[in-house]
């Protein structure tokens, strides 16, 4: 009967496992769209700043910065900043989405991993919509993940009955014969 519950056990794991793992595409997909929505929105925002540079000074915002600095006005100067700011935060989001938008999968998954914006991934999470995508990626992560889990278990679950077998018979724990 404790065998019959330990596999019934270890099976729900792998199966919640499984579905937790085949969610990370998804939840990758909608972490692009709300970056390439945060990257809309800041390039709208510098239109305005852009179209005063096409007017005055060829296209170079970097010359419209430079004016609003040297101005006497503290609101203009400070004016700079915003812009400054808003080119940075605008290249930055290009950067981040152009390194997510790739056809390597692993690439992608390495890239979120390793460069995910903390606060992009919190909102996406708090927004985040549940989905079952049937996509090879999606299928063989939740595999991978399960899999990890149904080893990582069995070793955990050896290594507690090899102690507890040892602790029963009073064997030393190490292996020095």
């Amino acid at each position: 009967m404790i065998t019959f519950l330990n596999t019934l056990v270890d099976r729900c794991m792998f199966t919640l496992t499984f579905i937790l793992g085949v969610q990370l595409p998804e939840f990758i997909n909608q972490y692009i769209q709300r970056l390439s929505g945060h990257l809309e929105e800041s390039k709208q925002q510098l239109s305005s700043y852009q179209a005063l540079a096409e007017q005055y000074f060829n296209g170079e915002i970097s010359l419209l910065i430079k004016q609003y600095k040297e101005n006497s006005e503290p609101m203009i100067v400070d004016s700079a900043k915003v812009i400054e700011q808003l080119l940075q935060r605008t290249e930055y989001l290009a950067n981040h989405l152009s390194s997510l938008n790739t056809n390597d999968y692993f690439q992608q998954l390495t890239q979120f991993a390793l460069n995910f914006d903390p606060q992009l991934l919190k909102k996406t999470a708090e927004f985040y919509q549940l989905a079952i995508p049937l996509t090879i990626n999606a299928l063989s992560t939740g595999a991978v993940i399960a899999f990890l889990f149904v080893l990582v278990n069995f070793i955990c679950v050896g290594c507690v009955k090899r102690y507890l077998h040892k602790q029963k018979n009073g064997l030393p724990l190490t292996n020095n014969h």
